[in-house]
Parts: C-alpha cells; structure tokens; sequence
C-alpha cells in the first residue's frame, strides 16, 4: 500500500454531489437533471498535474474548456425550437401531396394574373386538382403550402403520426443501444471527435429533410425516406450522446465542485434557446415565405457545428488518458467475441442498470418512484402529435405554434427559475419553523403538486376547445416542472438510506409516521458511495430513454392514429392517464422515521440548480 501512496495530497472531492446532466428541452419539458450512461468519475482532471501542466503551456485557444460547448449548446436549443413547428407542417404537406394529389399546394395566383374570363377560385381553403407533373425529376412540391383541408384531414393526419412514430422510435432505439459505445469510444479517441460525428448526424437528418421536400416522388418510400435520416442521427447516437458526450467534456475540464453550477448554467442555455427560438424561426418563415429556410440555415450551421468541432474544439483528454483508456479496453474485451454476442452484450449493458428499481424486500419505495418517473417520461413521446393537435383545431401555421411554443417555453422558464425556488424556500421557512418534516418528505410534497397541477392541466386542454384558454391550459402545465428534479433528489436520499440499512446487520426499518431519536445518528451519517449515486442516475437515464424515446412515441402515435377522426383530444385525457398513473404510485412511497437522505449542502446545491 506504501507503494501506491502519491506525494501529493489529492484534491477533496465530494461523493455526495451526483453529476447532473441535462435532459433534452422540449416545450413541456421537466428541468431533468439526467445522466446519459456516464458513471461517476471523481478524477479531477482539470486539476492534475498533466492538465495543469498543458494549461500553462498552451495558448487560451487550445485549453478546454466548458466556454468552448456554451455557443453549440444555444445554437442547438435554438435550431430546435426553431424547427419543430415547420418540421410538422412539412410532413402534412409531404403526406397529403401523397394521398390527395388532386389538392393545391400553393396559395392561388394573384388577381392581376388571372384571366378576367375564367373562373376564380372559391378561396384559397378550396382543393383545386392540379395535373401531376410531366417530369419525375420535377419537384414533387412547392413551399410554401399547405391546403388547410390537408391540415385538417383525419387520413393526413393519420399518416404524419405513423411518420413521427416511425421516425422517433426508429431513433431512440438506436440512440439507447449506441451511446454507451459512443461514450466509450469518447474515452479513446477523444470527446471532439465523438462530438464531430453527432453533429454530422444532425446535418444528415437536415439534409434527408431537404432532399425529401423536392424529390419525394422520385425516393423510395416517397415522404417515408424520411426514416432514413432518423436512423442515421440514431445510429451516430443523436442528442443522447452529444448531450453525453458534452457533459463528459464538462466533467473533464472543471473542479469536481462547480460542476453543478456549470450543467445548471447549460440547463438554463438550453431553457433561453428553446424559447427563443420558436418565434425566431417563425419570423424566419414569415419574411422569406419559404418553409425550408429554416432548414436551409440548420444544415448550414450545423455543418459549421462539425467543422468546430473537429478542427477547432480543444479536446479535454490528454494523450496520456487515451492511451490508458485503451489499454483497459483492449484487457476488458474477451476474444473470439461474434456480431450477435456483441449486440446482446450491448442490450444487457443498456438495461442493466435497471435492477436498481427492484423492491428490497418489503421497502417498494424505489420501485414506485421508478414506476412514478417512467410514466410521467411518457409524455414526452406525445409532443409531435400535440403539434399536429393544435394544427387541425386551431388551424395554426407555422407562425402561431411558434409564438405559442415560444410563450410556454417562457413561461415554463419563469416557473422554474422564479417561481419554483420561491415555493421550496417557504416550504423551508415553514416548516422548519413548526418542525416535523424532513428533506425527503418536501420533496414528495413538491412532487406530488406537481403531478397534481398537471393532471389538472391535461384535463383542462381536454375540455377546452377554445385556442385562447387552450395557451393558458398549457401554460399552467408549468407548474407540473417541479417534478423531476424533486423526485430525483427523493430517490437519491432513498437510495443513500438503503445503502446504510444494508450495512447495518438486522435492520429492521419502521414506517411510522412520527419522528425519534435515530434521526441525529442518520443526519450525521456518511452518505452512500458515489458508486451508488452513479447507479442511480444511470438507471434514471436508461429508464427516460426506454419510455420517453421508444414507448412513450408508439402509445401516443397510435393513440392519435386511431382518434384523430373521432376524438382527437384523446392524447391529452393519455397524458391525463399517464401522470394520474405516476401520482398514484407516488401516493405509495411511506418514507421511513427520520430519511433525511440529502444533507443541507447538497439541498443549497439544489436550490442553486433550480434557481
């Protein structure tokens, strides 16, 4: 042991801070704090000998460091906003040039161009029969477009959800099964270039769109080539793993003790993009009259995005580090291993962690959170469909969803920087005043209003027909964002509290309601290894990627494909089902006398979080 003693005293690193990593933002989205198959790594890189050693070596140009991932981060959140209110429009005008041909997709010439001796047309909602075109190399299309009898057609709509569904699911899997391995590779080659070819997928999906737009007709499939660029974004690990990969950048560069603050500086990036842009890109489309710019502009800077990253980007491993983390992978990896063992190894990788949630003997805690945190995750398979909801009632553009996307972004924005931290605080201050609750016992609290507000919330846009209290409906469904954050830290002080019942022999925990005198003795005992933290959060991950991904696309895609005729609000009385659900098994957690799990520096560290 004398041998391995290092002459320098190692920098303190706090097991207790579990990394956090941020989910990826959506209209609806929870403020997740998610972990994307990265274990804990309490190497302070940043601060070793060699990193600090090259950090005085080399110019400030070549030293990593988070600054370098901020633009990328905003201009992502940005082009994603910005995209997915046309994106859905588009896909209505690839479906219906395919099954109503005979609909006019362009806006009537003006009248100074018609003939005085023929007819008019009605309106511009009036489907016109149109020739088909005399050349298959013809663009299959014009933008702008379409016939609002095309966005309100139930056989159109119909067929777009079975596209989303396809494509979304298509990508998940893909991106669940391989980001691990990307991850990995990151370890070896460098986060840069993992982070190069994420990008790369991205432009690919832009430029699969692009091409589809024009020449459907002439793919095969027609508007269903779309899939292709799905897969290819999946198989290069999509979001997933350029969100992974980002934060293993993050991990890299900075002390172990303000990593916390950076990923809440990213969350909150994020939050600004995806509100920003909507609107953005809604102006974009308004001003050159052209739905494609949009996509014009995505692939151009995500190309740019490549090309940073590949030959700009520092990277934040040194030589040295990826030679080690070769050579343990090369000692890890048996020979003679064929293709199928090595993709059955990466599905029983990908759903190992999952045994976390398992009940240990009659403590079902996690598991109810487990089945609590899956089924709220479900909705965020439904968003594409609620697009397309809003489109055939409303009869909005492109214009309006992007004002509405950017209006509940903000306001989802407000609750959590605002709003929710103020509520936590008083719930403090209350409480600590009368005494009696713990951490853990406020954060099932705000976890349960939350699902509470936005049961409420889905149940409101389910009887509403009106556009204006339909906005206000979805913007009350930000109250439903303190949620994840709660539950998770809610999980993490069970897991720390299961962790030190197994150390004691015999234990035997009580249920009761009412507090004792073991509460000082958990209050002052070390917490759970970050091993288990990292556990934790990774089953969390796997658990969000298996429902928000692949399940949740294929409930909400065949919800919508088989009521868009005859009950088109039937995804929102879904999504009231699915957190009804998830408030149910919620309603089951008994926590144990005295869980106090998450000590006051780490409840400082999530206030910081959410402030």
């Amino acid at each position: 042991m004398a041998s391995r003693s290092r002459s320098r005293e190692p920098l303190p690193v706090d097991p207790d801070v579990p990394p956090v990593v941020a989910d990826m933002p959506t209209f609806e989205t929870r403020a997740d704090t998610d972990i994307f198959h990265i274990l804990n790594d309490e190497r302070p890189r940043s601060l070793s000998p060699q990193s600090s050693t090259r950090a005085a070596r080399v110019p400030w140009y070549k030293t990593p460091s988070p600054i370098w991932l901020l633009p990328g981060v905003l201009l992502a959140a940005i082009l994603m906003g910005a995209t997915i209110a046309p994106r859905t429009e588009l896909y209505i005008k690839l479906a219906c040039n395919e099954i109503h041909p005979e609909y006019l997709l362009v806006p009537p010439p003006p009248l100074a161009l018609i003939d005085i001796g023929e007819p008019l047309p009605p309106t511009p909602d009036t489907p016109i029969y149109v020739p088909p075109p005399a050349s298959p190399g013809k663009p299959s299309i014009s933008i702008p477009g379409p016939n609002k009898m095309c966005s309100t057609d139930p056989k159109v709509l119909g067929a777009v959800a079975k596209l989303s569904t396809a494509m979304t699911t298509s990508m998940g899997i893909l991106s669940c099964l391989t980001t691990g391995a990307w991850s990995q590779l990151s370890d070896r080659v460098g986060r840069a270039r993992v982070l190069s070819l994420a990008a790369l997928g991205v432009l690919f999906t832009d430029l699969v769109l692009i091409l589809v737009a024009f020449y459907a007709d002439a793919l095969p499939g027609g508007y269903r080539f779309l899939i292709v660029g799905s897969v290819i974004d999946g198989a290069l690990g999509g979001w997933t793993t350029a969100s992974a990969i980002s934060h293993a950048y993050v991990s890299d560069t900075v002390d172990p003790n303000a990593r916390s603050r950076i990923f809440s500086f990213f969350i909150g990036s994020m939050f600004v993009g995806m509100a920003a842009g909507p609107t953005l890109g809604a102006l974009l489309i308004r001003h050159t009259n052209d739905l494609l710019s949009i996509f014009y502009v995505g692939a151009a800077l995500h190309a740019v995005n490549a090309i940073l990253c590949t030959l700009v980007l520092p990277e934040s491993l040194t030589e040295k580090e990826r030679l080690a983390a070769k050579e343990r992978y090369s000692a890890s990896q048996p020979e003679h291993l064929g293709l199928l063992s090595r993709l059955w190894g990466m599905i029983t990788t990908f759903s190992r962690p999952l045994v976390i949630f398992l009940p240990k003997g009659r403590n079902w805690n996690l598991t109810l959170i487990g089945v609590a945190y899956g089924s709220a995750m479900l909705n965020m398979g439904s968003y594409a469909f609620k697009f397309q909801y809003a489109i055939a009632t409303f009869e909005w553009g492109t214009t309006e969803l992007g004002y509405w996307m950017s209006i509940v972004g903000i306001t989802r924005s407000v609750h959590l920087v605002v709003l929710l931290p103020l509520f936590i605080k008083l719930l403090h201050v209350v409480y600590d005043r009368i005494g009696g609750r713990t951490s853990s016992q406020l954060d099932l609290l705000v976890a349960r209003l939350s699902l509470a507000a936005e049961v409420l919330g889905y149940i409101l846009c389910a009887v509403i027909v009106d556009p204006l209290t339909f906005v206000l409906a979805t913007c009350w469904l930000a109250l439903g964002g303190g949620f994840s954050p709660s539950v998770q830290s809610l999980a993490l002080a069970l897991c720390q509290d299961q962790e030190k019942d197994a150390a004691k022999p015999n234990s035997n925990a009580d249920y009761s309601s009412t507090m004792d005198d073991r509460d000082q003795d958990r209050a002052s005992s070390p917490a759970a290894p970050a091993s288990e933290t990292g556990r934790l959060f990774g089953a969390l991950s796997v658990l969000q990627s298996l429902t928000s991904q692949i399940i949740g696309p294929s409930l909400f895609g065949a919800v919508f494909v088989n009521t868009i005729g005859v009950a088109p609000r039937a995804i929102f009385w879904t999504s009231a089902g699915c957190i009804g659900v998830s408030l149910l098994a919620l309603s089951m957690v008994r926590l144990k006398v005295g869980t106090e799990g998450v000590r006051e520096e780490e409840r400082d560290e999530e206030s910081r979080l959410l402030g």
